[in-house]
Formats: structure tokens, sequence, C-alpha cells
């Protein structure tokens, strides 16, 4: 089971949280800066020592496609935020495999 992290709030940035998965491979799932309908959800692959990182999946909810996708993930999870919804939606996941092509198969039904 993923170990999921406490939630920050920046005002000036946004919010994240960050999540181990099972397999050792550690995740930060963001909210930029934006209110609860704007912004770009994304989650990125920290990298050995948390130096850099990688970003597998961003979503901007301002866009049709971003309206849909967080439309499924709040109603998926029951979740009120679009942070609290993603981080719900990809702690399951054991790999950043999965959490890739979890995330992917969002944007797929995506307009």
């Amino acid at each position: 089971m993923a170990k999921v992290g406490r939630f920050v709030t920046d005002p000036k940035a946004g919010a994240y949280c960050r999540i181990a998965l099972e397999s050792g491979e550690k995740i930060v799932v963001n909210h930029d800066k934006g209110s609860l309908t704007a912004g770009t959800l994304s989650v990125e692959v920290s990298k050995f020592l948390g130096l850099g990182s990688e970003r597998v999946f961003s979503c901007d909810l301002a866009s049709a496609a971003g309206r849909s996708v967080l439309a499924r993930l709040t109603s998926a999870t029951g979740e009120a935020t679009p942070l609290a919804a993603l981080v719900h939606y990809v702690e399951q996941c054991r790999s950043v495999a999965e959490v890739k092509d979890r995330c992917a198969s969002l944007l797929e039904r995506a307009p």
C-alpha cells in the first residue's frame, strides 16, 4: 500500500502531496495556484535524493478536457478538491508505470 504524506498548501505556489509507492518510487501530486476549477493538476516522479523530477501527467483544469477529467475524478473518488481527488485516484497504484497508465486513461476519455 502506498504511503500518502501530508497535504501542503502554499498560497503563492499552490498545493502538493508526496506519495511513496509500494515499489519504493516517490511521486508528488501538485495543484498549482488557482481556484478549485482552474490551474494545473500534475504528477511528478521524484529523482534520486529529490534532486529534480520528471512530469508524468499534467492537465489544465480550465480546458474542456480538464473539466471532463475533474468531473470524473471527483465523482469516482468522492473528494471535493482536485488535489485530493487525484491523490485518492493514484494512491492505490504500486509503481510509476501504473500511475502513468491510470492517468493516461483519464486523458483518453477526455473530449
